[in-house]
């Protein structure tokens, strides 16, 4: 008699992917216990669609309801969900997309795939108590390079080769024209979300990469250096105002100061 681990493995591997006679000998009912077993089969692949295409609706839109349904079930196939919350599966769709099985959709549907995932992601966050620039005041002005400025956890930054955001711009507002001229240029996008709304809006190359220094834990000094590096007029105290003004900042971190307060 299997232990009821393997019993629960034996049964899960039969509803996602194929029965085998192991889960016949477990099954009791009326009629042929494998095709009972079909109806939780189509319950569980069709909740997964259904949940890959709520956080895809652009990609949908984009490739239509019968590749996107086929796109879910290779996704399905080949990246099981592992984690407990279905909130996390299906961001690996964003790399199967990507591969040469894909090679005859438009190159910037992987993108698409991309901020489509992001938005959903960051509308579930709770936005933090802003704090203001003043609060810079206290780091002596020789060590703001290392300071570290902590981000709304709404935030996300996307670069893409194409202006992918049109695209979802045209299909929240239900303006799709019959013809669309869409030619490559590249956009830095930060998408910012709480509590079940979301937006987005295109910044200069500085700016971003800026923004998503901060954000990734760099200090200002690195962060100022990464954005000269796109942009060599790049202003750190009009770019830091700015930051600021616009609530994005939550909190401040300066070694100095830490090392102090120990």
């Amino acid at each position: 008699m299997l232990a009821l681990a393997e019993t629960q493995a034996t049964f899960r591997h039969a509803v996602a992917g194929e029965p085998s006679s192991a889960v016949a000998g477990l099954l009791v009912a009326p009629r042929d216990p494998i095709e009972r077993l079909s109806i939780y089969r189509r319950h569980y692949r069709e909740s997964f669609r259904r949940h890959l295409r709520g956080r895809y609706p652009t990609l949908e839109w984009l490739i239509g309801t019968p590749r996107m349904t086929a796109l879910a079930d290779a996704v399905l196939e080949a990246r099981p969900p592992r984690a407990p919350s279905l909130a996390e599966y299906g961001a690996e769709l964003t790399e199967i997309i990507a591969g040469p099985d894909y090679a005859d959709l438009p190159p910037y549907v992987a993108d698409i795939a991309r901020l489509d995932w992001r938005l959903g992601s960051i509308a579930v966050e709770i936005e933090a108590p802003a704090i203001a620039i003043t609060d810079l005041a206290a780091i002596p002005p020789h060590r703001l390079g290392d300071v570290r400025v902590d981000l709304q956890p709404g935030l996300s930054y996307l670069r893409s080769a194409w202006p992918v955001d049109e695209l979802v711009k045209l299909r929240v507002t239900e303006t799709a024209p019959e013809q669309l001229a869409f030619a490559a240029e590249t956009v830095h996008l930060e998408l910012r979300g709480a509590r079940g709304k979301f937006g987005w809006r295109r910044l200069s190359g500085g700016e971003f990469f800026f923004r998503q220094s901060l954000q990734a834990d760099r200090p200002l000094a690195a962060a100022a250096e990464q954005a000269l590096c796109d942009d060599p007029g790049f202003d750190i105290s009009a770019a830091l105002a700015r930051l600021f003004a616009e609530g994005l900042a939550t909190a401040i971190h300066s070694p100095h100061r830490e090392t102090q307060d120990d």
